[in-house]
């Protein structure tokens, strides 16, 4: 399973057996307690605080409002979310975007102004996917956590972002196991405001269901290898410098740093070698990063490959 900051899509081992895959109340958990030591000497404090059998609870409440709620609407949270859970989306998007304006290439960030997602609050999903279809013709699809590598795909063909609406307690901050929101919202949903990564994210699904069709089933362990080195792990040539476009990279402050920090991991961007080299296992960061010569390249580059399937 892929490290929970990635939000309810899991690409590890065969395709067969993996899973892929927002108002504000008022709080009674008592505010912000001064930031655990266990969490890192970046993790800006303080942080907010609510009690594990209260993150249960409110994981349990969230997604039962979610598995009611249709594609590009705002799932009918009884109260909305608390205050804590908005203070906790507020520090991770500090988190997040500080790495991602060093390190994350000029479309993502372009794209992040275009998305305009609240700062201080977790997204309300059908004002955000209402500003999303309307740039690219993709909704949001709230979902309850890790789906089915069918599904999720199938919800690429139809240009349909999964996005789970729960996000992690403060004892989570820098990893958990559980799929929230951050993965994303952050990484995948702004990265639908770029015109290429958008078609080659969609041609991801289209490209699943027509080798189902044809009975190529055996090809869709490939698929998923560069669909987890592309769309989630990429990095990209930009002004001389190595940048990230990769959703779980971007994401993942750690792996992020980690990426752009080990050169001796960079490879180019040639499907050969993707092939090769790539890995779904998330268990360590990556062994190797593949490396674009832009954008568009490597959208068409894969694109390409897909229909050679």
């Amino acid at each position: 399973m892929l490290r929970a900051f990635r939000s309810g899509v899991c690409l590890q081992g065969s395709f067969r057996h993996s899973k892929f895959f927002g108002s504000v109340a008022t709080s009674t958990l008592g505010g912000l307690e001064p930031r655990p030591p266990f969490l890192g000497s970046n993790v800006p404090p303080p942080l907010p605080h609510y009690p594990p059998e209260v993150a249960r609870s409110r994981k349990r409440l969230i997604n039962s409002a979610v598995a009611k709620c249709p594609v590009g609407r705002t799932p009918s949270i009884p109260d909305g979310y608390l205050a804590e859970e908005n203070q906790m989306w507020e520090a991770l998007y500090q988190r997040v975007m500080t790495s991602a304006g060093r390190h994350a290439c000029r479309e993502y960030l372009e794209a992040v102004r275009t998305a305009a997602l609240s700062t201080t609050r977790i997204p309300d999903i059908e004002d955000f996917s209402g500003r999303l279809f309307q740039h690219s013709g993709w909704q949001v699809a709230p979902v309850t956590g890790a789906i089915s590598p069918e599904t999720f795909l199938e919800h690429l063909r139809c240009r349909e972002m999964p996005c789970t609406q729960y996000i992690r307690p403060h004892t989570k901050f820098s990893f958990t196991e559980d799929p929230d929101c951050i993965h994303e919202m952050l990484g995948h949903l702004p990265a639908l405001f770029i015109p290429a990564w958008a078609r080659l994210s969609q041609a991801f699904g289209a490209t699943a269901r027509r080798l189902r069709d044809e009975g190529k089933e055996e090809l869709l362990d490939k698929l998923t290898l560069v669909y987890f080195a592309v769309l989630e792990k990429g990095l990209v040539k930009q002004d001389g410098e190595i940048k990230a476009i990769g959703a779980s990279v971007i994401s993942g402050s750690g792996e992020l740093v980690h990426a752009m920090e080990r050169t001796d991991k960079h490879l180019p961007f040639e499907m050969d070698l993707i092939l090769k080299y790539g890995s779904t296992d998330e268990t360590d960061f990556m062994p190797y990063f593949f490396v674009g010569e832009s954008v568009e390249s490597m959208a068409d580059i894969v694109t390409g490959w897909l229909d050679s399937l």
